[in-house]
């Protein structure tokens, strides 16, 4: 969910305006994903350019990559971790980017340019419905699953936290979660996302950002899918 976190941001204060940076990202999504050569899924490890989070971010980094956004927002993106220096490193097995509280205030006050002005958010409706809409509730599913199931969830943080220990893949979640996939997919999710979905919130909920992400998650429905929203929590 990196890139995530950068593009779904939580309630800003009334007087939060988006950085020009953050607007031109959301602006320049559609023609980058016209222009976005195949190396850079290929480096991100992704063989999905159009479905989950590091398709996304392959799009998104030549707009704003994570340098530049610590830059923008004068924060560090994680605290602790493998990724540095703003590369992302997605070969670790034996940790994960633990989240900046700060960086995530910052961004709940300033990632989301349609949230409290009209005009922007009629005009990127579409560039969420093109590039987000799938991934947020696929997200939100995800994690109102976990909720829902507190025993199955234990159960999942202990496997994930003993691959991790062993330094093997984390491929094996996505059996673990094969069964939670399928029954979203049945409510007319995608299949992978709602899958991969659930590893990020065994993270978040590690890390302890669980509180902060869903807040960027909700603040997204909640300016573009709000209809949706309500029916589904």
């Amino acid at each position: 969910m990196r890139w995530f976190c950068i593009l779904i941001v939580g309630s800003l204060p009334l007087q939060a305006e988006s950085p020009n940076e953050i607007i031109k990202l959301w602006q320049s999504l559609p023609e980058l994903a016209k222009t976005t050569p195949d190396k850079a899924y290929n480096k991100l490890n992704t063989w999905l350019p159009e479905r989950g989070l590091r398709g996304l971010y392959a799009k998104a980094q030549f707009a704003l990559n994570l340098s530049q956004l610590e830059k923008v927002s004068g924060h560090t993106i994680y605290l602790s971790g493998p990724h540095k220096k703003g590369q992302l490193n997605l070969k670790s097995r034996s940790n994960f980017g633990h989240y900046n509280p700060k960086f995530l205030q910052w961004a709940a006050a300033n990632g989301i340019p349609g949230l409290k002005d009209v005009k922007l958010r009629k005009e990127l409706q579409p560039v969420y419905e093109k590039f987000l809409k799938s991934r947020a509730r696929s997200f939100y599913a995800a994690q109102k699953n976990l909720q829902a199931q507190p025993k199955r969830m234990q159960q999942a943080l202990d496997k994930y936290s003993d691959l991790m220990a062993a330094e093997k893949p984390a491929f094996a979640m996505q059996d673990f979660f094969r069964p939670d996939a399928d029954q979203l997919e049945k409510a007319g999710l995608d299949w992978y996302e709602a899958n991969v979905a659930h590893v990020f919130w065994l993270r978040r909920s590690l890390d302890g950002s669980a509180k902060d992400c869903h807040k960027l998650l909700h603040a997204l429905l909640q300016t573009h899918d709000a209809q949706w929203l309500k029916a589904h929590q």
